[in-house]
Protein backbone atom coordinates (compact mmCIF):
# COMPACT_ATOMS: atom_id res chain seq x y z
CA UNK A 1 0.00 0.00 0.00
CA UNK A 2 1.40 3.24 -0.99
CA UNK A 3 1.09 5.93 1.96
CA UNK A 4 -0.76 8.62 -0.34
CA UNK A 5 -3.50 5.87 -0.43
CA UNK A 6 -3.01 5.30 2.83
CA UNK A 7 -3.40 8.88 3.78
CA UNK A 8 -6.20 8.82 1.12
CA UNK A 9 -7.95 6.93 3.24
CA UNK A 10 -7.59 7.99 6.30
CA UNK A 11 -8.55 11.80 5.14
CA UNK A 12 -11.67 10.59 4.13
CA UNK A 13 -12.64 8.47 7.39
CA UNK A 14 -11.96 11.82 9.01
CA UNK A 15 -8.78 10.78 11.01
CA UNK A 16 -6.28 13.98 11.86
CA UNK A 17 -3.37 11.85 12.21
CA UNK A 18 -1.31 8.75 12.25
CA UNK A 19 2.34 7.15 12.49
CA UNK A 20 3.13 11.00 13.56
CA UNK A 21 1.52 12.28 9.96
CA UNK A 22 -1.17 14.98 9.64
CA UNK A 23 -3.65 13.70 7.20
CA UNK A 24 -4.61 15.71 4.66
CA UNK A 25 -8.19 17.81 4.49
CA UNK A 26 -10.03 16.27 1.76
CA UNK A 27 -13.68 17.34 0.13
CA UNK A 28 -15.52 14.48 0.07
CA UNK A 29 -16.81 13.49 -3.25
CA UNK A 30 -20.43 11.94 -3.45
CA UNK A 31 -19.14 8.38 -4.78
CA UNK A 32 -20.84 6.17 -7.51
CA UNK A 33 -24.20 4.28 -6.12
CA UNK A 34 -23.52 0.74 -5.89
CA UNK A 35 -26.37 -1.45 -7.77
CA UNK A 36 -28.30 -3.87 -5.43
CA UNK A 37 -26.77 -7.17 -4.91
CA UNK A 38 -23.55 -6.17 -5.47
CA UNK A 39 -21.18 -7.71 -2.82
CA UNK A 40 -17.08 -6.64 -4.74
CA UNK A 41 -15.54 -3.74 -6.28
CA UNK A 42 -13.14 -3.35 -9.14
CA UNK A 43 -11.63 -0.40 -9.53
CA UNK A 44 -10.20 1.68 -12.39
CA UNK A 45 -6.60 0.96 -12.87
CA UNK A 46 -4.18 4.90 -11.91
CA UNK A 47 -2.14 4.34 -14.80
CA UNK A 48 -0.95 1.47 -17.62
CA UNK A 49 -0.36 -1.37 -15.49
CA UNK A 50 2.75 -3.30 -16.60
CA UNK A 51 2.40 -6.94 -16.02
CA UNK A 52 5.57 -8.43 -15.02
CA UNK A 53 4.10 -10.42 -12.14
CA UNK A 54 4.95 -7.47 -9.50
CA UNK A 55 2.15 -5.76 -7.60
CA UNK A 56 3.62 -1.92 -7.66
CA UNK A 57 0.65 -0.91 -9.37
CA UNK A 58 -1.61 -2.62 -7.45
CA UNK A 59 -1.98 -0.32 -4.24
CA UNK A 60 -5.32 1.18 -4.86
CA UNK A 61 -7.26 -1.79 -6.37
CA UNK A 62 -9.85 -3.93 -4.72
CA UNK A 63 -8.74 -6.76 -2.23
CA UNK A 64 -10.37 -9.73 -0.83
CA UNK A 65 -8.60 -11.73 1.75
CA UNK A 66 -8.43 -15.28 1.79
CA UNK A 67 -7.26 -18.14 3.88
CA UNK A 68 -6.67 -15.58 7.12
CA UNK A 69 -8.18 -18.16 9.40
CA UNK A 70 -5.72 -21.08 8.57
CA UNK A 71 -4.07 -22.94 10.66
CA UNK A 72 -1.37 -22.55 8.41
CA UNK A 73 -1.30 -19.14 7.55
CA UNK A 74 2.18 -18.56 5.69
CA UNK A 75 1.46 -21.45 3.60
CA UNK A 76 -2.32 -20.55 2.96
CA UNK A 77 -3.38 -16.90 3.60
CA UNK A 78 -3.60 -14.92 0.20
CA UNK A 79 -5.05 -11.36 -1.32
CA UNK A 80 -6.95 -11.56 -4.35
CA UNK A 81 -7.06 -7.91 -6.26
CA UNK A 82 -9.47 -7.17 -8.80
CA UNK A 83 -9.12 -3.74 -11.53
CA UNK A 84 -10.15 -2.56 -15.00
CA UNK A 85 -9.70 -0.03 -17.52
CA UNK A 86 -11.13 0.98 -20.84
CA UNK A 87 -8.89 -2.06 -22.32
CA UNK A 88 -9.11 -5.02 -19.97
CA UNK A 89 -9.45 -6.44 -16.79
CA UNK A 90 -7.05 -7.42 -14.29
CA UNK A 91 -6.32 -10.10 -11.59
CA UNK A 92 -4.09 -9.87 -9.02
CA UNK A 93 -2.80 -12.23 -6.50
CA UNK A 94 -0.37 -12.33 -3.32
CA UNK A 95 -0.04 -15.74 -1.79
CA UNK A 96 1.80 -16.87 1.17
CA UNK A 97 3.19 -20.38 0.22
CA UNK A 98 6.64 -21.80 1.19
CA UNK A 99 5.67 -25.16 -0.61
CA UNK A 100 5.28 -23.59 -4.42
CA UNK A 101 4.97 -25.71 -7.28
CA UNK A 102 2.18 -27.00 -9.61
CA UNK A 103 2.68 -30.33 -11.06
CA UNK A 104 -0.23 -30.03 -13.16
CA UNK A 105 -0.94 -30.78 -16.88
CA UNK A 106 -1.97 -28.46 -19.39
CA UNK A 107 -5.62 -29.59 -18.56
CA UNK A 108 -5.66 -29.69 -15.19
CA UNK A 109 -3.44 -26.52 -13.90
CA UNK A 110 -5.98 -26.65 -10.68
CA UNK A 111 -3.46 -29.69 -9.29
CA UNK A 112 -1.11 -27.38 -7.40
CA UNK A 113 -0.29 -23.92 -6.17
CA UNK A 114 -3.27 -22.11 -9.00
CA UNK A 115 -6.02 -20.23 -9.43
CA UNK A 116 -9.19 -21.38 -10.63
CA UNK A 117 -10.87 -18.02 -11.72
CA UNK A 118 -14.86 -17.49 -12.68
CA UNK A 119 -15.59 -14.91 -14.51
CA UNK A 120 -18.99 -13.47 -16.23
CA UNK A 121 -19.49 -10.52 -18.52
CA UNK A 122 -23.26 -11.35 -19.71
CA UNK A 123 -26.14 -8.26 -19.51
CA UNK A 124 -28.96 -8.21 -17.84
CA UNK A 125 -30.94 -10.77 -16.44
CA UNK A 126 -28.30 -13.14 -17.61
CA UNK A 127 -25.17 -12.39 -15.22
CA UNK A 128 -25.34 -14.99 -12.76
CA UNK A 129 -27.55 -17.25 -14.78
CA UNK A 130 -27.23 -20.75 -13.78
CA UNK A 131 -25.94 -22.42 -17.15
CA UNK A 132 -23.11 -21.41 -18.76
CA UNK A 133 -23.02 -19.71 -22.04
CA UNK A 134 -21.12 -17.25 -23.74
CA UNK A 135 -19.70 -14.77 -21.89
CA UNK A 136 -19.57 -16.98 -18.57
CA UNK A 137 -15.39 -18.32 -18.10
CA UNK A 138 -14.29 -20.25 -16.07
CA UNK A 139 -10.10 -20.79 -16.53
CA UNK A 140 -7.26 -21.81 -14.76
CA UNK A 141 -3.82 -19.89 -13.90
CA UNK A 142 -0.17 -20.36 -11.79
CA UNK A 143 2.83 -19.32 -11.54
CA UNK A 144 4.74 -22.64 -11.80
CA UNK A 145 5.80 -25.25 -14.03
CA UNK A 146 6.88 -27.97 -12.00
CA UNK A 147 8.83 -26.15 -8.69
CA UNK A 148 10.00 -23.50 -11.52
CA UNK A 149 8.16 -19.81 -11.40
CA UNK A 150 6.92 -20.13 -15.30
CA UNK A 151 3.16 -18.63 -15.61
CA UNK A 152 0.92 -20.97 -17.19
CA UNK A 153 -2.92 -20.56 -17.92
CA UNK A 154 -5.67 -22.46 -19.55
CA UNK A 155 -9.42 -22.81 -20.22
CA UNK A 156 -11.80 -25.31 -18.84
CA UNK A 157 -13.03 -27.21 -21.49
CA UNK A 158 -16.51 -29.58 -21.18
CA UNK A 159 -18.58 -29.00 -17.81
CA UNK A 160 -18.72 -25.63 -16.29
CA UNK A 161 -17.52 -23.32 -19.10
CA UNK A 162 -18.54 -21.72 -22.50
CA UNK A 163 -17.03 -21.81 -25.77
CA UNK A 164 -15.33 -18.56 -25.25
CA UNK A 165 -11.48 -18.40 -26.67
CA UNK A 166 -9.21 -16.18 -24.68
CA UNK A 167 -7.12 -13.50 -26.81
CA UNK A 168 -4.40 -10.97 -25.91
CA UNK A 169 -4.12 -12.11 -22.69
CA UNK A 170 -0.82 -11.82 -20.48
CA UNK A 171 0.53 -13.54 -17.49
CA UNK A 172 3.34 -12.91 -15.22
CA UNK A 173 4.93 -13.89 -11.72
CA UNK A 174 7.16 -14.05 -8.99
CA UNK A 175 8.50 -15.69 -6.69
CA UNK A 176 10.45 -15.61 -2.85
CA UNK A 177 10.90 -17.95 -0.76
CA UNK A 178 8.09 -16.91 1.56
CA UNK A 179 5.54 -16.43 -1.56
CA UNK A 180 4.41 -15.13 -4.96
CA UNK A 181 2.48 -12.97 -6.80
CA UNK A 182 0.66 -12.92 -10.41
CA UNK A 183 -0.89 -10.85 -12.35
CA UNK A 184 -2.93 -12.03 -15.05
CA UNK A 185 -4.73 -9.32 -17.82
CA UNK A 186 -8.09 -10.10 -19.97
CA UNK A 187 -8.59 -7.80 -22.70
CA UNK A 188 -12.60 -6.50 -23.04
CA UNK A 189 -12.59 -7.49 -26.16
CA UNK A 190 -12.93 -10.95 -25.47
CA UNK A 191 -16.57 -10.33 -24.77
CA UNK A 192 -18.48 -8.16 -27.56
CA UNK A 193 -21.43 -7.99 -26.10
CA UNK A 194 -20.18 -5.99 -23.14
CA UNK A 195 -18.69 -2.36 -22.73
CA UNK A 196 -16.83 -1.37 -19.65
CA UNK A 197 -17.79 1.98 -18.29
CA UNK A 198 -18.45 3.39 -14.52
CA UNK A 199 -21.14 1.26 -13.03
CA UNK A 200 -21.00 -1.32 -15.17
CA UNK A 201 -21.28 -5.39 -13.63
CA UNK A 202 -19.66 -8.19 -14.05
CA UNK A 203 -19.26 -11.50 -11.99
CA UNK A 204 -16.65 -13.49 -10.65
CA UNK A 205 -15.43 -15.77 -8.10
CA UNK A 206 -11.85 -16.64 -7.29
CA UNK A 207 -11.00 -20.27 -6.29
CA UNK A 208 -7.30 -20.39 -4.81
CA UNK A 209 -5.56 -24.12 -4.61
CA UNK A 210 -2.71 -25.21 -2.57
CA UNK A 211 -0.35 -27.95 -3.79
CA UNK A 212 2.23 -27.72 -0.78
CA UNK A 213 4.81 -28.87 -3.57
CA UNK A 214 2.42 -31.50 -5.32
CA UNK A 215 -1.00 -32.29 -6.37
CA UNK A 216 -4.18 -30.10 -4.56
CA UNK A 217 -5.02 -30.69 -0.96
CA UNK A 218 -6.68 -27.19 -0.12
CA UNK A 219 -8.97 -24.52 -1.93
CA UNK A 220 -10.62 -21.84 -0.82
CA UNK A 221 -12.99 -19.17 -2.38
CA UNK A 222 -13.23 -15.41 -2.36
CA UNK A 223 -16.96 -15.27 -2.79
CA UNK A 224 -18.96 -18.40 -2.90
CA UNK A 225 -17.71 -21.88 -3.06
CA UNK A 226 -17.33 -25.38 -4.82
CA UNK A 227 -20.82 -24.45 -6.42
CA UNK A 228 -19.51 -21.98 -8.13
CA UNK A 229 -18.08 -24.87 -10.64
CA UNK A 230 -21.13 -25.80 -10.97
CA UNK A 231 -23.33 -22.69 -12.12
CA UNK A 232 -22.27 -19.16 -12.41
CA UNK A 233 -25.08 -17.65 -9.88
CA UNK A 234 -22.50 -19.19 -7.46
CA UNK A 235 -20.35 -16.30 -8.31
CA UNK A 236 -20.96 -12.65 -6.73
CA UNK A 237 -22.02 -9.16 -8.26
CA UNK A 238 -18.56 -6.68 -8.79
CA UNK A 239 -19.23 -3.19 -9.84
CA UNK A 240 -16.94 -1.04 -12.11
CA UNK A 241 -15.64 1.76 -10.14
CA UNK A 242 -13.11 4.80 -10.07
CA UNK A 243 -11.96 3.91 -6.51
CA UNK A 244 -12.52 2.30 -3.32
CA UNK A 245 -14.98 4.90 -1.22
CA UNK A 246 -15.83 4.15 2.17
CA UNK A 247 -19.35 4.35 1.84
CA UNK A 248 -19.24 1.15 -0.56
CA UNK A 249 -18.24 -0.63 2.96
CA UNK A 250 -22.22 -1.21 3.77
CA UNK A 251 -22.22 -3.37 1.10
CA UNK A 252 -18.57 -5.06 0.57
CA UNK A 253 -17.62 -4.88 3.93
CA UNK A 254 -17.94 -8.67 4.31
CA UNK A 255 -15.63 -9.46 1.18
CA UNK A 256 -13.21 -6.07 2.55
CA UNK A 257 -12.80 -8.07 5.89
CA UNK A 258 -13.99 -11.18 5.73
CA UNK A 259 -14.50 -13.48 9.21
CA UNK A 260 -14.19 -16.98 9.58
CA UNK A 261 -15.53 -18.73 13.26
CA UNK A 262 -14.34 -22.15 13.38
CA UNK A 263 -12.98 -24.73 16.42
CA UNK A 264 -9.74 -25.69 15.44
CA UNK A 265 -8.55 -29.30 15.25
CA UNK A 266 -5.30 -28.78 16.84
CA UNK A 267 -5.07 -26.76 19.97
CA UNK A 268 -2.21 -25.99 22.58
CA UNK A 269 -4.77 -25.32 25.48
CA UNK A 270 -8.31 -26.57 26.81
CA UNK A 271 -10.79 -26.08 23.74
CA UNK A 272 -11.26 -22.89 22.33
CA UNK A 273 -13.48 -21.28 19.51
CA UNK A 274 -11.65 -19.16 17.14
CA UNK A 275 -12.63 -15.74 15.19
CA UNK A 276 -10.62 -14.28 12.89
CA UNK A 277 -11.46 -11.46 10.56
CA UNK A 278 -9.02 -10.69 7.30
CA UNK A 279 -7.63 -6.81 7.61
CA UNK A 280 -6.80 -5.80 3.62
CA UNK A 281 -3.46 -4.12 3.16
CA UNK A 282 -5.28 -0.86 2.15
CA UNK A 283 -6.86 -0.48 5.62
CA UNK A 284 -3.62 -1.64 7.85
CA UNK A 285 -2.60 1.68 9.03
CA UNK A 286 -6.20 2.39 9.37
CA UNK A 287 -8.61 0.00 11.68
CA UNK A 288 -7.47 0.26 15.19
CA UNK A 289 -9.76 -1.87 16.75
CA UNK A 290 -12.04 -5.54 15.82
CA UNK A 291 -14.54 -6.08 18.57
CA UNK A 292 -15.66 -10.22 18.18
CA UNK A 293 -19.66 -9.97 19.64
CA UNK A 294 -21.22 -13.32 20.77
CA UNK A 295 -25.22 -13.20 20.22
CA UNK A 296 -28.00 -15.59 21.25
CA UNK A 297 -30.08 -17.06 18.75
CA UNK A 298 -32.63 -13.69 18.78
CA UNK A 299 -29.40 -11.57 18.07
CA UNK A 300 -29.01 -10.13 22.08
CA UNK A 301 -25.41 -9.73 22.64
CA UNK A 302 -24.08 -11.79 25.30
CA UNK A 303 -20.15 -11.19 25.30
CA UNK A 304 -17.98 -8.51 23.23
CA UNK A 305 -14.12 -9.64 22.94
CA UNK A 306 -11.67 -7.35 21.66
CA UNK A 307 -9.98 -9.06 19.25
CA UNK A 308 -5.90 -8.65 18.67
CA UNK A 309 -4.49 -7.20 15.71
CA UNK A 310 -1.46 -9.99 14.73
CA UNK A 311 0.61 -8.85 11.78
CA UNK A 312 1.95 -11.85 9.65
CA UNK A 313 4.13 -12.41 6.55
CA UNK A 314 6.65 -10.10 4.92
CA UNK A 315 6.06 -6.16 6.57
CA UNK A 316 5.51 -4.67 3.32
CA UNK A 317 2.94 -7.74 2.11
CA UNK A 318 0.51 -5.99 4.34
CA UNK A 319 -0.81 -9.29 5.84
CA UNK A 320 -3.02 -8.72 9.38
CA UNK A 321 -5.70 -10.09 11.06
CA UNK A 322 -7.63 -9.61 14.31
CA UNK A 323 -8.17 -12.72 16.78
CA UNK A 324 -10.48 -13.15 19.26
CA UNK A 325 -10.74 -17.03 21.45
CA UNK A 326 -13.57 -18.11 23.59
CA UNK A 327 -13.61 -21.51 25.90
CA UNK A 328 -16.07 -24.18 24.03
CA UNK A 329 -18.11 -24.06 27.18
CA UNK A 330 -18.78 -20.71 27.38
CA UNK A 331 -22.23 -21.09 25.34
CA UNK A 332 -23.74 -24.22 23.75
CA UNK A 333 -23.08 -25.22 19.99
CA UNK A 334 -25.93 -23.92 18.07
CA UNK A 335 -27.13 -21.55 20.42
CA UNK A 336 -25.73 -18.64 19.56
CA UNK A 337 -23.61 -17.01 16.78
CA UNK A 338 -20.73 -14.26 16.28
CA UNK A 339 -20.31 -10.86 14.34
CA UNK A 340 -17.83 -8.42 14.32
CA UNK A 341 -17.32 -4.62 14.66
CA UNK A 342 -14.38 -2.91 12.99
CA UNK A 343 -13.27 0.50 13.38
CA UNK A 344 -10.58 2.96 12.83
CA UNK A 345 -8.07 4.09 15.38
CA UNK A 346 -10.35 7.43 15.57
CA UNK A 347 -13.18 5.18 16.75
CA UNK A 348 -15.34 5.37 13.87
CA UNK A 349 -17.09 1.99 12.69
CA UNK A 350 -16.38 1.03 9.20
CA UNK A 351 -18.04 -1.98 9.02
CA UNK A 352 -20.13 -5.33 11.33
CA UNK A 353 -19.16 -8.85 9.66
CA UNK A 354 -20.58 -12.22 10.10
CA UNK A 355 -19.04 -15.63 8.88
CA UNK A 356 -20.17 -16.45 5.31
CA UNK A 357 -22.88 -19.34 4.99
CA UNK A 358 -21.20 -21.34 2.51
CA UNK A 359 -18.61 -24.36 2.65
CA UNK A 360 -15.87 -22.09 1.38
CA UNK A 361 -12.70 -24.06 1.89
CA UNK A 362 -11.89 -27.57 0.82
CA UNK A 363 -10.30 -29.08 4.24
CA UNK A 364 -12.09 -27.95 7.35
CA UNK A 365 -10.55 -27.80 10.90
CA UNK A 366 -8.18 -25.45 9.69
Amino acid sequence: MTRTFALTLIGLFSAVAICNAQAPTLEKVKALPLAAGVRGLVTRTPGKIIIDGKLREWSEAFCTPVHYAHGRINDRAAQFFTMWDDDAFYIGLRALDTKQANPGQPASLWNGDSVEFYLDTRLGAGLRGKDWTDGAIHFYFTPFDGNLVRPRWVMRRGIATSQVVLKGTEIAATATKEGYEVEFKIPWSNFPGFTPKLGALIAADAELCSGDGGGRTDRTFAYGSPLSVQQPASQAALQLVKSFDPDYLSAVGPATFPMWVDTPWVQPARAQALAVVAIPPAFVEIVGMVEVRLHDADGKVLKTLQARLEPFGPKDWGFLRAVAQWSIDDFAPGAYFASAKVSTRTGKTLTTVTPRMVSEANISGR
